[in-house]
């Protein structure tokens, strides 16, 4: 897996994001979630919105897909206060 990237309007306030998982190592996977500009660039890749860390492909895969489906739907506050 070289990574996953997913590109997110959340619906209730029309905000756009980015979601990213990369391997950072062999046995540890990174999940971070970005603001984006209006074309889905993130606003700054240094400070991401939330960071969540796994240690099988198997876990992030499914953090990934959890985050893109409730990202889309809930109000992206409740949820980084959830996971952060």
């Amino acid at each position: 897996m070289a990574g996953l990237f997913k590109k997110i309007k959340n619906r209730p306030t029309g905000r756009r994001y980015v979601i990213s998982t990369i391997r950072k190592s062999p046995e540890s996977f990174e999940t971070a979630v970005f603001t984006a500009n209006f074309l889905y660039w993130p606003r700054s890749l240094k400070h991401p919105d939330l960071v969540i860390h796994t240690e099988t492909i198997e876990a992030a895969c499914q953090m990934h897909e959890r985050l893109v489906q409730r990202l889309a739907l809930e109000l992206p506050a409740r949820l980084f206060q959830e996971y952060g």
